[in-house]
């Protein structure tokens, strides 16, 4: 595709005639009038206006050529609609790239005289004939400017002629053709059913750009309704195993992932072929993109006898190893990606975390400076507890409670909250050491966002725990006292300075009801609860 830097790049010098502004000198002239550009470029587009109306070609191609280059700056250039379709259609190719470029950059959708391009892009299109190059670039400009400026319209008038386009002998239409097809399609989407077997046959071209392209076309297009491009499958698992092109395996990768839950057979077949990609590949885009649709794979590999195919474990542990050099990158967003993948691969794996030597690497994201890395691996935090590592995992989270800030501090409790909690306390072990954490966290400064869940947790755990209520007795009889103490603390006479209201210590007020709320419920244990503080020296 034609830039508007390539035609800028045009020495506009060399097309003007003596006594009117070239593009170099209106450019130099503004470099020139830093106070007053403004006042420069009105002088400059009031010249354009007077040059647009000439019969010259040449002072209307390069008058049309800095009102372009202002239009970049955002001054407006619709009063010269009309000249861009005469400068367009003229026979010179210097001039044309001139009109087209300024009619993709100039015109819309509101544009009056967009009608007017119909007949002359339609014969721009029908010009390229032959396998030489004859009216090739000049098709090409065509194309450029009507993937810019097309309407419903204009579409379904010129959608045949494009078609038309994709069997040219020449690479260079054939590609450019491909891609307009998608912004046609965006307009006119009745055209998508005529005309999507010739875009299949592209993925067949023996020219390997051509191929890109189409398989850009249709991975952009499946993102609404991947089940429509089911029956391609076969022609992109082709490229998957057969091309070496890495820009296009990202777009066959991700376009297949998508189609596996609409085909769950396709994800054992894919295995292999994804695996292959993630131990050779150098390129970290498409290594990652191989991963991360093995992880979505992974979850409709069962077959039909309930068991998961022999080669599942190694894959698994490949994805997990790789996602590992990921997280432990420098580059953050390395780092994330890696993240994000250990995120999908634990949907079929669960437990893939849960081995030792993960934990330090997903704890220490706890602490980076980036909000998302931190958010990410809390998420992560579930799949790591077992029953065997839960009471280290929690101590340890505890630790970044204490240095964590703003809400952050209120997800880390939650997410303590939650791992403990998760499959009714399936994990816990010892309910009064998690009852100690309970009223530990409930005086931590920062967390008021989680104080009805924290004392929710105290109620919950009391009720549905017959041994550990004589504990949440004493606990909360203990909690009580605190209490009250602190306030009589805080309002006497002698400690109403503010500066010493620190020495009070916090407490969130929600665990309050519930601690009053234990033991008037179970005011028959005060006296075991009594007899165990004594022993403990309480």
């Amino acid at each position: 595709m034609l830039t508007s830097t390539n035609t800028m790049s045009m020495q506009s010098s060399s097309i003007g005639i003596f006594g009117q502004k070239s593009l170099t000198d209106v450019v130099k002239g503004i470099r020139a009038t830093k106070r007053d550009t403004a006042l420069f470029i009105s002088a400059c587009i009031a010249e354009i206006k007077t040059e647009i109306g000439s019969t010259d070609p040449q002072v209307k191609t390069i008058a049309l050529q800095k009102l372009t280059f202002l239009q970049m700056m955002g001054y407006d250039m619709s009063f010269a609609s009309f000249t861009t379709i005469e400068v367009m259609s003229s026979i010179r190719f210097a001039h044309k790239r001139v009109g087209y470029l300024a009619a993709s950059q100039g015109f819309n959708q509101n544009t009056d005289v967009i009608l007017l391009t119909t007949n002359l892009l339609k014969k721009e299109l029908r010009g390229a004939v032959g396998g030489g190059m004859s009216g090739v670039y000049d098709a090409g400009l065509a194309v450029n400017c009507l993937s810019n400026i097309v309407t419903q319209d204009l579409a379904r008038e010129l959608l045949p002629d494009l078609t038309n386009l994709l069997s040219h002998p020449q690479p260079y239409i054939r590609k450019r053709a491909v891609l307009c097809m998608f912004k046609l399609f965006a307009k006119y989407p009745q055209g998508l059913m005529v005309t999507f077997p010739r875009i299949q046959q592209c993925l067949e071209d023996p020219n390997p750009s051509v191929v890109s392209c189409a398989v850009n076309v249709i991975a952009e297009l499946s993102d609404k309704n991947p089940r429509n491009y089911l029956p391609l499958a076969p022609a992109f698992f082709n490229l998957l195993t057969s091309s070496s092109n890495n820009w296009m395996l990202i777009k066959v990768v991700k376009l297949l992932g998508s189609l596996v839950p609409e085909e769950p057979r396709l994800a054992r077949k894919l295995l292999d072929p994804l695996a292959g990609i993630v131990k050779t590949t150098q390129a970290k885009s498409l290594l990652y993109e191989a991963v991360y649709t093995i992880t979505l794979c992974l979850p409709y590999c069962r077959k039909s006898d309930g068991s998961m195919p022999a080669s599942v474990p190694t894959i698994v542990e490949l994805c997990a190893t790789t996602l590992r050099s990921f997280v432990e990158d420098t580059d953050q967003n390395l780092k994330y990606l890696g993240l994000v993948g250990f995120a999908s691969l634990m949907s079929s794996h669960p437990r893939v975390l849960s081995a030792s030597n993960y934990r330090p690497l997903i704890l220490a994201c706890l602490s980076d400076e980036d909000i998302t890395i931190r958010s990410r691996s809390l998420d992560l935090l579930g799949g790591m507890a077992t029953r065997k590592n839960l009471m280290e995992l929690v101590n340890q989270l505890l630790m970044h409670v204490d240095q964590a800030v703003g809400s952050y501090k209120s997800d880390l409790v939650e997410k303590i909250v939650n791992m403990c909690s998760a499959e009714k306390y399936a994990q816990v072990q010892d309910f009064s050491w998690y009852l100690d954490v309970l009223v530990s966290l409930g005086h931590m400064m920062g967390i008021d966002r989680t104080g009805s869940l924290i004392a929710r947790q105290i109620v919950d755990v009391s009720l549905r725990v017959l041994p550990v209520r004589v504990h949440a007795v004493r606990k909360m009889t203990g909690v009580i006292a605190d209490a009250a103490s602190r306030y009589s603390y805080a309002t006497s006479a002698r400690l109403r300075q503010e500066d010493q209201l620190q020495h009070i210590g916090h407490m969130t007020p929600e665990m309050l009801p519930a601690a009053a709320w234990i033991i008037g419920e179970y005011s028959s244990l005060i006296p075991s609860a009594a007899e165990i503080g004594g022993d403990d020296g309480g």
